[in-house]
Order: C-alpha cells, then structure tokens, then sequence
C-alpha cells in the first residue's frame, strides 16, 4: 500500500513538475516575442525620428535650391565685347551660381533619396511588428 501511495505522489509530483516546465517554456516563448516586438518599435521611433528631422533638413535644402533657381534661371547674361573685365567678371559670377545651383540640386536629390530610404525601412519595420502580433494572438487562442 505504501508503494502506491508513493508511486502516485511520485506520479503527481511529475505530472506538476511536467505542467510547470511546459508553462515556463511557453511563458519564455511569449516574453521573447515581446522583447522582440519592443525592440522593433524601438527601431520604428528611431526611423520616425529620423524622418522627421530629414524631412525638416529637406525643406531647408529645398528653399535653397529654389532659389538658387530662380537666380540661375532669372538671370540672363548678356557678353558685351565693349567691356571685357566686366564681362569676364559677369560670366565667372554665372558659373559661381550654376556650380552653387547644381550643389544644391544634388543635396535634394540625395535628401529626397535618404527620405524615401527611411520610409521603405518604416514600412518594413511596420510590417514586421503586424507579423508578430499576428502570431502572437495565434498563440493566445491555443
């Protein structure tokens, strides 16, 4: 008798030690999803961040391009051979604001590069977040 009041307590004890193992594992499954779930919207607020500070760097970027545009577009440069300091000084003065207006053209362009870059790693930082909490709400219905 007493061998299988002991065999059934024996018997019980790892039948609780089996339950506790299984719910510990499951319960470290769902915490590392979580770590993972906080690091990835850790990294979003940090893309988001840094999208907005670009997009403020592209305006700036922008209002100067425009006008150095407008100056390079506005201005008509007229070689009179009358006076050939003046017109030598005219044409280096054109090309100081061609070679300004390019520069500034190629900063947008890489702004504008850097922006859509931030965007497309926002977006594939978002969808890995919607992936994860889809899996861990399957997770919860078992």
């Amino acid at each position: 008798m007493k061998n299988y009041y002991f065999a059934g307590l024996f018997g019980a004890a790892l039948l609780f030690v089996s339950l506790n193992v299984n719910a510990q594992s499951q319960n470290l499954k769902v915490m590392d999803q979580q770590k993972e779930v906080l690091t990835l919207q850790t990294q979003l607020q940090n893309k988001q961040i840094a999208l907005e500070k670009e997009k403020l760097d592209n305006a700036k970027i922008l209002e100067k391009a425009n006008s150095l545009n407008s100056k390079s577009n506005g201005n008509t440069f007229v070689l009179n051979s009358s006076k050939p300091d003046s017109a030598a000084d005219d044409a280096k003065d054109a090309v100081k604001i061609l070679k300004k207006t390019e520069s500034a053209n190629k900063d947008l362009q890489k702004s504008n590069a850097k922006i859509a870059s931030i965007q497309r790693d926002i977006d594939r930082l978002q969808n890995k977040l919607n992936k994860l909490n889809y899996t861990v709400d399957v997770m919860k219905k078992d």
